[in-house]
């Protein structure tokens, strides 16, 4: 009797387990089935978002199309579009010395704070003007052994005033510094100290209107580099004086009537920058060349969507450049003298365009072309002037570019016509990027 207790309570045992295995895989199966339509869910509805320096490029620069990672470094008030987005340059050229290294790296963020606030940042992405600073071949830092700024930081502030309006603030700020002491082949003692700086910000303003919007940026800079050398009591000092630089970007995006998907897009910029360096050596003080810059351009093109998967964007405009050192000390530049040179770059063609070839992959093409009217004047008692009409060198006219999508993760990159014209290395044999810069972003907003 035990026995067939012992056995009836065993066959209980078996089938109660059985039935709790039973639940156990078809629970498991319904969590898979809920995590895989999560998965897909997630994956249809998450969408990244294609921009940055190796889209913009194989777009030929061209301003009459969006560039999330571009428009938020031109103006901070994109941020607030923008939400919770990751973005940055793996890369250019490689570093010398290393097969492994690629140069003008940098990366950005931008973080939602609430409904209205927005935060985020850019590092090591350089926004001045410090390099023009080597104009001067005599005073410049390059000659006095200041080195340019490192580690640039760009700030990213966005505020949403309504659904309409949005402004934003991006503080910069980048510097270097290094101070040396050692003795020379005499045994003299000396000291050197070096620094420079960039520090400044951009104010931009959005504004939508029905169907478009409108947006401003004014962008204000002060560069400084200083070099001081002490030896037997003895101080010489080289530092520049202005340094200032200021710009002004307005553009819009415009339908012209009700239901209309073309999209009228005018740009115009100014940009100024004037610096002059001096030398001041106990009493003796040493000016060096007054430098000056002025940009002005502007344009209006087009944005067509033709379909879902095709956007064209094609436009002219024009582009006014002017440059000038005047002298102030006889043994660099005679005071009364000068140097001026100026640009006139009309028409600039624009054409682009991409393509949705697959869902995880975009083609892009880009054209520009203009022409270029030159003047330069050198004023040294008597006049030389030598006027030069000439077409823009034909050499990377146009663009070719590509984009690879996987959910919300974005690599763009720009493709080099070499290396299509060449071919590939076990072909060829020989040694050529396929990509010239290449981007990435990452979308995680909800």
């Amino acid at each position: 009797m035990k026995d067939v207790i012992i056995v009836k309570l065993q066959l209980s045992e078996y089938f109660n387990l059985k039935l709790i295995r039973r639940k156990k895989t078809e629970m498991l199966k319904q969590t898979l089935t809920i995590l895989t339509l999560l998965i897909m869910t997630s994956v249809g509805f998450a969408q990244s978002i294609p921009s940055g320096t190796g889209r913009i490029e194989a777009l030929a620069n061209s301003p009459f199309i969006l560039d999330a990672a571009t428009d938020i470094q031109n103006n901070p008030a994109w941020n607030t579009q923008y939400r919770n987005y990751t973005f940055g340059d793996i890369g250019r050229n490689l570093v010398t010395g290393s097969d492994f290294q690629l140069s003008d790296q940098f990366a950005g963020v931008t973080f939602g704070v609430g409904k209205q606030w927005n935060l985020g940042m850019v590092i090591n992405k350089r926004r001045d003007s410090w390099d023009l600073f080597n104009a001067d071949t005599v005073l410049g830092p390059n000659r006095v052994g200041v080195s340019a700024p490192i580690v640039p930081f760009h700030g990213l502030i966005g505020y949403m005033m309504n659904k309409n309006t949005s402004i934003g603030l991006a503080p910069y700020i980048t510097s270097w510094s290094q101070e040396h002491t050692d003795t020379d082949t005499s045994g003299s003692a000396f000291q050197s100290d070096f620094s420079s700086s960039s520090i400044g910000a951009t104010l931009g303003i959005l504004h939508m209107i029905k169907k478009g919007w409108i947006e401003g940026a004014v962008g204000f800079q002060m560069n400084k580099y200083k070099s001081i050398f002490t030896q037997a009591g003895t101080t010489q000092t080289v530092e520049n004086n202005g340094g200032i630089g200021l710009s002004v970007n307005l553009r819009a995006w415009m339908y012209p009537k009700t239901g209309s998907k073309v999209a009228v897009v005018p740009v115009l910029g100014f940009s100024t920058y004037s610096f002059d360096n001096k030398l001041t050596a106990g009493t003796i003080t040493r000016l060096g060349n007054k430098y000056s810059w002025l940009n002005v351009n502007g344009g209006v093109g087009l944005n067509w969507p033709v379909v879902d998967d095709i956007q064209l964007a094609f436009g002219m405009g024009v582009t006014y450049n002017s440059a000038k050192a005047e002298g102030q000390d006889s043994t660099i530049l005679p005071a009364g003298s000068s140097a001026k040179s100026t640009d006139l770059i009309a028409p600039v063609y624009n054409f682009a365009g991409e393509t949705r070839i697959a869902d995880w992959l975009t083609a892009r093409f880009g054209f520009s072309r203009s022409v270029d009217m030159s003047k330069v004047e050198t004023v040294r008692g008597t006049t030389v002037i030598d006027k030069q009409t000439l077409a823009s060198n034909p050499v990377n006219t146009i663009s070719l570019g590509a984009g690879f999508h996987f959910g919300r993760f974005s690599l763009d990159a720009t493709v080099s016509e070499r290396w299509l014209k060449h071919g590939v290395n076990f072909i060829s044999g020989g040694d050529h990027d396929l990509f010239g810069v290449i981007s990435a972003s990452y979308n995680f907003n909800k």
